[in-house]
């Protein structure tokens, strides 16, 4: 019985642990530009881009899980299509 506490309390820990680092706000630009290499762009078109979203919005823009206003869109496309991002991408695995 011992035993099963001891699991189910690391498991809980390693669970909120998990979830904490999910949660966590805000804009990460290496990662996107790993995110981006992932779906399908080569490295340079990564960088354009998150070098084209960090010039184009401010950081709490760029970390708010809001939907994108129109303009917003606009925007992220017109970046992409500069950084020479032909969509559609490969969808994370």
């Amino acid at each position: 019985m011992r035993w099963f506490r001891t699991v189910t309390g690391v498991g809980c820990v390693a669970g909120a642990l998990a979830l904490a680092g999910c949660a966590t706000p805000g804009f990460n630009a290496s990662r996107l530009q790993s995110q981006l290499v992932h779906a399908g762009t080569t490295v340079d078109q990564a960088r354009c881009v998150t070098k084209g979203l960090t010039d184009a919005f401010d950081e709490s823009q760029l970390g708010t899980h809001s939907a994108p206003t129109a303009d917003e869109l606009t925007t992220t496309r017109t970046i992409l299509s500069r950084c020479q991002v032909k969509l559609p991408l490969q969808p994370l695995r």
